[in-house]
């Protein structure tokens, strides 16, 4: 079973970078590398073909995780996805809500099974090692020659022809993985806290590479409720503020020159917020179905998950994807979760750690990016932490 859940997972990961556009059925034929190239527009809903014949295979559905944020995201997007037709462009409409839903599904379909704590950590590790080979990738890649004085592109291609990454997306990937190895440094054992040490200093000075604001805002959030939950305060004193320095330079120095103006203007985020907004207020009900923002507003993206939210799927999508992430808090302290996390031992403390500093570097990021409000590596992130504190807080009631 482990193996299934890893193979499906990233299956889930394979249509990422790609679009149906660059479908082209003669390259199956073409060798085996140019099959799988071939079929990655595909993959994410093979997967979905893989979940079903699990549940098929276990021969039971358990629902009890079939409830609160899973449950509001999973409505969100079926939403988004029955109201296609509206969309200018319905095919393409139909086929990324088909693609969002089936992260969602996988995940559900995944966790539902027999022993579903372990079932997360399967999908937690799987998105740690991605994560880990990308920073790693990058670095020794095309940041290094950054590293050594050469100008910032802040674009960045993928091995094997996969697509191009931004350098907001190298900053989400840097602070996700700093993140993690900060929460790690936590081991007692010094074998197991230098291999996190040295990727948290490969993964910070990545995402001052970076020089993304957004990646650094939600690092910043997430490495405080890491030193919160933990109680780890003399980490406020000894490393927070060097690392904070280090992120400052890359933001307010680096990129911005010093300029305050610059710094904090959203590069024409609020010129796009209208727009949208104004084009949602024509179906504000339902909204225009998915990718809508790259289709009527002229290949622009929303930058903000609410109202990226909204132009998909109205008022009613927006509201449960904001009951989505406002769910995840709300379990946290109904769960009194925040204040328990200090006492829990073991790869359960290190997850939930986690797994709370990954919402609140979320949470952070979706007022300036549209953060898990479509197929995007925000999503397949959040996906399993979601699960792992949704299945976590179930099996730890307060006494």
């Amino acid at each position: 079973m482990p193996i299934i859940t890893i193979l499906i997972w990233l299956m889930v990961w394979g249509g990422m970078y790609s679009d149906i556009s660059a479908f082209r059925a003669e390259r199956l034929l073409e060798g085996p590398m140019d099959f799988a190239l071939a079929l990655r527009p595909l993959m994410p809903l093979l997967a979905v073909v893989g979940c079903l014949l699990v549940l098929v295979k276990s021969g039971r559905i358990a629902l009890s995780f079939t409830r609160g944020p899973i449950l509001a995201i999973s409505a969100y997007g079926l939403i988004g996805m029955f109201f296609f037709f509206l969309s200018p462009e319905p095919f393409i409409s139909l086929y990324w809500g088909a693609l969002f839903l089936s992260a969602v599904f996988a995940a559900w379909a995944l966790v539902n099974q027999e022993e579903p704590e372990h079932q997360v950590r399967i999908l937690m590790a799987v998105n740690v090692a991605l994560v880990a080979v990308l920073v790693l990738f990058y670095f020794s890649g095309p940041l290094w020659p950054i590293l050594m004085g050469a100008p910032n592109p802040r674009l960045y291609s993928l091995p094997f022809g996969l697509g191009v990454q931004t350098a907001n997306g190298v900053g989400r990937f840097a602070g996700v993985l700093a993140l993690i190895a900060l929460s790690r440094l936590r081991h007692r054992e010094l074998y197991l806290r230098v291999p996190w040490a040295v990727l948290l200093t490969v993964s910070l000075v990545s995402l001052a590479l970076s020089q993304s604001r957004t990646a650094i805002l939600g690092f910043v959030a997430g490495s405080l409720l890491i030193v919160l939950v933990s109680r780890k305060y003399s980490w406020l004193v000894l490393g927070i503020p060097g690392i904070f320095y280090l992120l400052y330079n890359a933001w307010f120095v680096w990129r911005f020159k010093g300029s305050f103006e610059t710094a904090f203007f959203l590069t024409g985020r609020e010129t796009t917020w209208r727009r949208v907004l104004a084009i949602s207020l024509r179906s504000p009900l339902t909204g225009h179905g998915f990718h809508a923002d790259r289709l009527m507003v002229e290949g622009e993206h929303v930058h903000m998950a609410y109202l990226h939210s909204l132009i998909q799927s109205g008022v009613l999508g927006a509201l449960l994807f904001g009951a989505a992430m406002f769910g995840l808090w709300w379990l946290l302290v109904r769960n009194r979760v925040l204040q328990r996390l200090a006492s829990i031992e073991g790869p359960p403390g290190f997850l939930m750690t986690e797994s709370v500093a990954l919402v609140g570097f979320m949470t952070a990021r979706s007022f300036f990016e549209s953060t898990a409000a479509f197929y995007g590596v925000d999503l397949l992130l959040l996906m399993p932490a979601m699960a792992y504190i949704q299945v976590w807080s179930r099996r730890n009631p307060l006494p």
